[in-house]
């Protein structure tokens, strides 16, 4: 089987975050040997395509790589993997770094669990790797592929909608007070969004340009979704602190009904969006606390 998440990344980094379950791509061989080891999880979902086992307290979850052409295609990429041992589990392979980065940008643009600490994790990861090989690069459009398999219906009828000035979004409750938060939040001399092209990334800025203009419009969007957060129905002081507001924001708008492009732009550059945010953006707007509904 191929070992691949917390545990695989913990294997090439060992200062890693101490690594909570076991995740594993295996073959209906291999669940078939599992079956007659472990017992299986009753708090966890029994499918074709995924199995969890319980290991002591510990879960282990398979992949089915018999059942999902995308694990297969990852299971026989590695099988020259370096290998560990594991006394239940047997003979493990281990996915390479780059691999392991892949899986936690993909995942990034949709709804998952923890949503922050594989924000943490990719970009751990991507401190510590210098480039991605070829034979994984190549696994790229396929790993996108699966993310929306597996997440992507769930991601179009998503309850929480992200309103905002792209066509994809839906449009704001109050027009009016988005674009004035857009003119007291500006980065500049004049508000991101009202550039030609703003939401089509700059096509008539340079090169050198346009991703700085992209990192800006992306910073102007998620204070303005923080600022209309801020100045909605009472929040209680926890949530109204401008910090958690944008890292709320950025989130929001990264899970979005945004184009997928914008959303790994967000991901891939959630730093440097991050760093363009003023720390005391919220006195720009203090003055329209008024505007506050009463409830």
């Amino acid at each position: 089987m191929l070992l691949i998440g917390s545990r695989a990344i913990r294997y090439h980094f060992p200062d890693f975050r101490e690594p909570r379950d076991w995740d594993v791509i295996g073959t209906d061989e291999d669940i078939a040997r599992l079956d007659g080891i472990l017992e299986r999880s009753t708090r966890h979902s029994q499918r074709r395509d995924k199995v969890h086992y319980l290991l002591g307290d510990v879960m282990v979850e398979v992949a089915n790589a018999s059942a999902v052409p995308y694990w297969k295609l990852v299971d026989e990429a590695f099988r020259d993997a370096p290998t560990i041992e594991e006394p239940s589990l047997g003979t493990l392979r281990v996915a390479p770094a780059p691999y392991l980065l892949l899986t936690k940008q993909c995942g990034l643009i949709y709804h998952i669990v923890h949503w922050h600490k594989n924000l943490e994790d990719f970009y751990y990861l991507r401190d510590r790797i210098p480039f991605i090989p070829d034979a994984v690069a190549a696994l790229l459009p396929h790993a996108l592929d699966d993310s929306r398999r597996m997440f992507g219906a769930n991601h179009a009828r998503a309850a929480r909608e992200c309103s905002g000035c792209h066509p994809d979004l839906p449009p704001p409750r109050d027009a009016d007070l988005h674009a004035l938060l857009h003119e007291r939040l500006k980065l500049g001399a004049t508000t991101a969004i009202g550039e030609e092209g703003a939401w089509d990334a700059f096509p008539n800025a340079t090169p050198q340009d346009r991703r700085p203009k992209m990192i800006s419009l992306f910073a102007e969007e998620a204070m303005v979704l923080a600022a209309e957060r801020f100045l909605g129905p009472a929040l209680d002081e926890a949530s109204r602190d401008p910090r958690q507001l944008i890292r709320w924001a950025l989130r929001n708008l990264i899970t979005s009904r945004l184009p997928e492009s914008w959303r790994y732009f967000g991901v891939n550059y959630y730093r440097d969006i991050a760093a363009r945010i003023p720390e005391r953006w919220v006195d720009s707007i203090r003055d329209l606390e008024s505007l506050r509904p009463v409830c």
